[in-house]
């Protein structure tokens, strides 16, 4: 497949491919110039530039990736920042998408108090479930997999922002690749919905697994946890 067909079948431009290209340093020059992607170049441009969001009448693309981020998130968003990084925007754009989505009764902005060492009150961002538009747009969102802005620093550990969640947790504690079963635990216990967003996109199911077997998970939160390891097992897999 050329560059230019990937483009067209991906709905986005040629330069952003060809940038992409360049970033994964594929090696798809031809002698003449030209570009040709084999099957396994196409998966992982797929992987890095996401797909593209469905056309939704009234709806923007950002708003529709920002619906999106927030249905893979039923509990909730706690920052404009935290749906950008799952909707792939910017902060600023997404901070837009979501006041004209709120007024448009899609989105609900809540002020919520979450026990985390000590109270603290964040504004929670939920999709209106119980919204008739919604219901009638469900199925259409459910078919955009937008892609999560890379993240500047590694995330093998719990990141600043939500060391409050981990208050009595020694520092060896939280790094994933040592105490990730503990760690998918305390964020099922704590119930912070920004904890639980970060904890689905850089946990593993095997993570989630060891969590859903422990004592004193609610049944609710252990099918939380057993839902995060399915997902994980799919996304992990090879396409």
């Amino acid at each position: 497949m050329s560059a230019a067909a990937f483009a067209r079948e991906l709905g986005t431009s040629l330069p952003r491919v060809v940038r992409a290209i360049e970033r994964l340093g594929l090696e798809v020059r031809q002698d003449n110039g030209r570009m040709a992607l084999r099957t396994t170049d196409v998966g992982r441009l797929r992987e890095e530039l996401g797909d593209t969001p469905p056309r939704v009448p009234g709806l923007t693309p950002t708003e529709v990736a920002v619906l999106a981020a927030l249905a893979r998130a039923p509990l909730g968003l706690t920052s404009a920042r935290t749906v950008a990084e799952r909707a792939g925007v910017s902060p600023t754009t997404a901070s837009r998408a979501i006041k004209s989505l709120r007024g448009q009764g899609l989105v609900t902005v809540a002020q919520r108090t979450l026990p985390a060492g000590r109270a603290r009150t964040v504004e929670l961002i939920r999709l209106d479930y119980g919204s008739p538009r919604w219901q009638r747009l469900a199925d259409t969102i459910a078919g955009a997999r937008p892609r999560p802005r890379r993240r500047r620093t590694s995330d093998r550990s719990v990141p600043p922002r939500l060391r409050h969640l981990f208050w009595n947790t020694a520092s060896s504690q939280l790094h994933t690749d040592r105490a990730g079963g503990y760690i998918a635990r305390r964020l099922l216990t704590v119930a912070d919905p920004e904890g639980l967003a970060w904890g689905a996109a850089n946990l593993t199911a095997a993570d989630w697994r060891h969590a859903a077997r422990t004592r004193g998970i609610t049944p609710r939160r252990r099918a939380l946890a057993l839902n995060y390891a399915a997902t994980r097992s799919r996304d992990d897999a090879p396409n």
